[in-house]
């Protein structure tokens, strides 16, 4: 009888260690595969973090690279706006030192004239100068002595008006007016000059590109 008991008891010890060891074995692989799942999840969460930081990335980037372009293009723009006007200043300057010199006047008014008395439009005529109020004062007594001098023979009058507004002058013969003025001067200079200017400055715009 005490036999049959020991060896009862071996074997619930057998059976115990038995199911003892199964069930470690069954969470030890659980624990197992809870980890590699754990794993797994990690490494596609951390491939999804990078995959955004990268969108993000290029986001950015590409953003940034926009707004350099357009802050490019506006200082382009603006530094050919204060290239016009500075070079409008320049020109209204130079023009206006040379439409108030009653000497350049009367030299070129007289050279005008001249070439209407060369081609004898007409025949006889008067041209009729118009100019400032100021500066028909200065040039009263130039065109007694020269113009009408040099008019004696060409069969061709002068009337000398001083109602102009602005510097310069305009003369009229039969029904065409000429205008020689500060705005007229300074406008036909800067179609002249103006373009050269506006493609430097978009050359160099190109240029850094």
């Amino acid at each position: 009888m005490a036999e049959t008991i020991e060896a009862f008891v071996s074997k619930l010890q057998a059976d115990g260690v038995r199911a003892g060891q199964a069930a470690a074995d069954k969470i030890r692989a659980e624990a197992e595969e809870q980890a590699q799942r754990m794993i797994a999840d990690a490494g596609a969460q951390a491939k999804q973090i990078i995959a955004k930081a990268e969108a993000e990335r290029e986001k950015t980037l590409s953003r940034a690279e926009t707004e350099l372009k357009l802050a490019a293009r506006d200082t382009i723009i603006r530094l050919q706006g204060s290239l016009s006007r500075a070079l409008r200043h320049i020109l209204v300057e130079a023009a206006r030192d040379k439409l108030t010199d009653a000497a350049f006047i009367g030299d070129l008014l007289r050279e005008v004239v001249m070439q209407y008395v060369r081609a004898d439009i007409e025949g006889q005529g008067t041209m009729t100068i118009n100019v400032s109020a100021s500066m028909r004062d200065q040039l009263v007594q130039w065109a007694i002595e020269t113009l009408r001098k040099d008019l004696s023979a060409g069969g061709m009058g002068i009337d000398l008006q001083g109602t102009l507004k602005g510097d310069g002058f305009e003369y009229r013969v039969i029904d065409g007016t000429v205008e020689v003025t500060l705005d007229s001067v300074v406008e036909v200079l800067s179609g002249i000059v103006g373009p050269e200017l506006r493609q430097i400055v978009a050359r160099a715009g190109a240029d850094d590109h």
